[in-house]
């Protein structure tokens, strides 16, 4: 079912650009509008649907209810390396460069013409030394500026494309995209939340996002009812930003939003009282050791907590990550079959009966070189299987899959759902929901915008309880202190009037 708001974004022709708070029911909005637009377009034509994640690219995949196999569903990197780098970029630079081209960024370097020299020697696609210059969109943008044949194969392949999480796009990807819109006539929806913006450090630039919101060729709509968390946890998340402060509606009921404070020895024994032992619990960390420790320090008393860790192949974005997903899926996950790994060939039949044998026979042989701890052949049958199946692979990525099968910390990132409690970096969490929710004040200073966004984005992933661990005599707990009462002091609030407030100190 559609709001009445959600079904006009669905129908809504041309440009739209929609601001989506979390838990606004988003990504259900950008599949029903897929769909929709799909079944009323009766050319040719299909869409680009453009995410940051593989794994947002497969929920869109999983949630279509429509065949997309004709469709671009994928990373923003794989749509400008296939659809406009590879095919395109002899066309620009000269028949040289006519390359069967991979990519490794780890490779870097501090110039475009040093990228360029890297692709011409080395056949790989790298990245910058700065994380907030993009060396791919910036060949792609070249490349589709200069090249007649590329902007009138998009333009004859494309009625619309849909960019998600468009706030986390950095300046090179807004060009891009922008170009596509503006030069090629090619209808953009672009969806996101300015709030939720937590990688300003490798260049994201929201200030892009609401840039568009100023355009009188788009279309706006803006999603503000949260469909995921509770009455006082929306009240206490809404009252952070100044967009969304008049949604605030008071309750009686304070025990949904609780601040503990405590000590660095005592804060386990003062939390546990307020969870419920039967409800899905995450403690948030800002830092991979600090969600390590939480979760050592909480396991006990009744309760296990899993320390989720990032994976060694999360950073792989090349058109191979599926096939490394799928590979550690099926050592990993009990119920994943080889049914399960045909199924995410990209655009295989599923039919197929030889490749259904062929994935068995290879399974069988890699699941020999994991027993034997054969690291060397294990990377020689990942190469042979990508390359039978069309995709190109690298050893360093391959020696990654290894090590994320072999070494069994990995495992818990890939069954988050089937685990009641887990600690995690709030980066991670993005896009993920829980009934509980811990998270450390001293994480979050409030001194910044990115501050507050990171802040937000941890608060709102609580479904219907937030509790909040403030340590004594913690200096960054103190700046949160400060800075939250100035904020909530916008509305004439204090902290007791949306949180209950337990002293726990000695």
């Amino acid at each position: 079912m559609l709001s009445p708001r959600q079904k006009k974004i669905v129908e809504q022709p041309g440009n739209q650009i929609v601001r989506a708070s979390a838990g606004t029911g988003k990504t259900h909005t950008m599949v029903s509008k897929i769909e929709y637009d799909i079944e009323h377009q009766h050319t040719h034509r299909v869409v680009a649907a453009i995410t940051f994640t593989i794994k947002a690219a497969n929920e869109i995949k999983e949630r279509l209810t429509i065949d997309s196999s004709s469709h671009f569903i994928g990373t923003n990197n794989s749509f400008a390396i296939e659809e406009i780098i590879k095919p395109f970029m002899k066309d620009v630079f000269g028949k040289e460069y006519k390359l069967d081209i991979s990519t490794d960024y780890s490779v870097k370097v501090n110039t475009f013409a040093e990228g360029l020299a890297k692709i011409k020697a080395e056949q790989i696609l790298c990245s910058y030394v700065n994380p907030k210059n993009n060396f791919i969109f910036q060949l792609a943008f070249n490349i589709l500026k200069e090249s007649k044949a590329c902007q009138l194969y998009l333009q004859a392949k494309y009625f619309k494309i849909y960019v998600d999480e468009y706030q986390d796009c950095d300046k090179d990807m807004h060009t891009l995209f922008m170009y596509i819109c503006e030069s090629l006539s090619i209808d953009t929806f672009v969806v996101g939340d300015e709030k939720q913006s937590i990688y300003f450090w490798r260049g994201a630039y929201p200030k892009a996002f609401m840039g568009i919101w100023e355009r009188q060729d788009f279309s706006k709509n803006f999603m503000r009812d949260n469909f995921r968390s509770c009455q006082q946890i929306q009240n206490y998340s809404n009252l952070l930003c100044y967009e969304t402060r008049d949604l605030y509606n008071p309750v009686k009921d304070l025990s949904s939003v609780i601040m503990v404070c405590a000590t660095s020895t005592n804060w386990v024994p003062s939390v546990i009282p307020y969870l419920d032992f039967k409800k899905k619990c995450a403690v948030l960390r800002y830092s991979n050791a600090n969600a390590e420790a939480a979760a050592k320090a909480l396991t006990g008393k009744n309760l296990e907590f899993t320390y989720i860790p990032q994976t060694p192949i999360r950073d792989i974005t090349t058109e191979t990550a599926w096939l490394y997903n799928a590979i550690a899926k099926f050592f990993i996950l009990p119920k994943y079959s080889v049914y399960d790994f045909r199924n995410e060939i990209p655009n295989e039949v599923v039919g197929n009966r030889k490749i259904l044998n062929y994935i068995k026979d290879r399974l069988n042989i890699l699941n020999e070189c994991i027993k034997q701890e054969n690291a060397s052949g294990f990377v020689k049958q990942i190469i042979l299987m990508a390359n039978d199946l069309g995709y190109e692979t690298k050893n360093n990525h391959c020696d990654k899959l290894y090590s994320t099968i072999y070494d069994k910390q990995y495992h818990p990132a890939f069954n988050i759902d089937d685990l009641k409690q887990i600690a995690i970096t709030f980066h991670s969490s993005k896009g993920l929901e829980f009934d509980q929710v811990i998270l450390f004040v001293s994480d979050y200073s409030l001194s910044s915008e990115q501050e507050i966004y990171n802040h937000y984005v941890a608060a709102t992933r609580a479904k219907s309880k937030l509790i909040m661990v403030y340590i004594n005599n913690d200096c960054n707990a103190r700046k949160f202190a400060n800075n939250i009462n100035n904020i909530l002091a916008k509305s004439n609030l204090k902290m007791n009037n949306v949180a209950t407030v337990i002293n726990c100190l000695p």
